[in-house]
């Protein structure tokens, strides 16, 4: 999870939070409380293009403002249906808050509350579902598909007042949109046909709306050998856990997997051991083909490894072992072979 000030194309799930008029604010403790809530998105099955529940977690920790209202982007190749596709007040979810009710120290499980297709109003939105939390509190929905994918603006309604007074932090909100409404079985939200890693978006604002507070979280969609985060189809190394994704070289393999990570010809394995840079093709001591450091592999070099021809390494200098791969820690003619195949060679950056 990371911080993001530019949110991808999308769904906005606007989740509007209804706060009670008696809640208890202090300004001058306001003035000092922190605000710094979590964002976590996971489906209930990863396969492209099936029907998978997507949980959704905002969060804030004890001692923080209370969420006022959230913003929640989802990617464009998520398939979300209109309300108007399924029954009015068919189930399409369920809402879970835990939160310090009573401001006494302990976390409660409020009551939980299912998600409710509603009625689309004259202006009718994509979707607009209502859950009734703790036997009364409100919470309302309202999915747009947006019209500007790099920008946006947080939308703060306070429909009701009727979120339960006295209500403290920690605080978390839990929401699961399922695949399929019920009793239907008609399409509610269905994962992308496509295997990649893909971004949801959450701007949070705290109650007094003194500040907002923008958040991302990956979700792979698609098979993920390694569990690094990244689907198969987009990981360059998908057998071997690479969350960086680092590539220095700019080809096929990441670091993690490449065996050659500067593309000069030798492998890391036989730079590491020779003491030659593996992530640099050119330079001082960094190309293993160039034993004088002329810039250039030929007969110079050659007879650099003739002098120590047959030792052992050491004490013959390990830069001269450069074969096979692994070396095998003598200078001998694998090693003058190998040099053979670089002669009258320049290093290119």
């Amino acid at each position: 999870m990371h911080v993001r000030h530019r949110i991808a194309e999308g769904f906005c799930l606007l989740i509007i939070v209804a706060i009670a008029a008696s809640f208890p604010y202090d300004d001058a403790a306001s003035a000092t409380m922190p605000f710094t809530p979590s964002f976590d998105v996971a489906v209930s099955n990863a396969n492209p293009g099936v029907r998978a529940n997507t949980t959704n977690v905002h969060s804030v920790p004890a001692g923080n403002y209370l969420i006022d209202s959230i913003n929640t982007f989802i990617p464009i190749e998520w398939q979300i249906a209109s309300g108007s596709t399924y029954p009015v007040g068919e189930t399409v979810g369920q809402v879970i808050v835990k939160a310090d009710k009573g401001c006494d120290g302990s976390v409660e499980t409020l009551a939980p509350g299912d998600l409710l297709n509603q009625a689309l109003g004259p202006d009718p939105s994509q979707a607009e579902w209502l859950a009734i939390v703790d036997g009364s509190w409100q919470l309302l929905f309202i999915v747009d598909q947006t019209t500007q994918p790099r920008e946006w603006q947080i939308a703060v309604t306070l429909a009701n007042a009727s979120m339960p007074s006295n209500m403290c932090s920690p605080e978390e909100l839990k929401v699961t949109i399922f695949g399929s409404s019920s009793p239907s079985g008609a399409l509610v939200i269905a994962n992308p046909t496509h295997a990649a890693t893909y971004t949801w978006d959450d701007g949070l604002l705290s109650f007094g709306g003194s500040q907002i507070v923008f958040l991302s979280d990956n979700l792979v969609i698609g098979t993920d050998t390694d569990a690094d985060g990244w689907a198969n189809t987009v990981d360059n190394c998908p057998t071997v856990a690479n969350p960086d994704q680092l590539n220095t070289d700019g080809d096929s393999f990441g670091d993690a997997c490449d065996p050659d990570d500067d593309n000069d010809g030798f492998s890391d394995v036989v730079e590491i051991s020779a003491g030659t840079s593996p992530l640099l093709r050119c330079g001082t001591d960094n190309w293993p083909a160039d034993i004088n450091n002329d810039t250039f592999s030929d007969i110079s070099d050659i007879t650099a490894l003739g002098s120590t021809f047959g030792k052992a390494v050491p004490p013959a200098p390990r830069r001269y072992n450069i074969a096979p791969d692994p070396p095998d820690g003598f200078v001998d003619i694998t090693d003058i072979s190998v040099l053979g195949t670089f002669f009258g060679k320049r290093c290119s950056a």
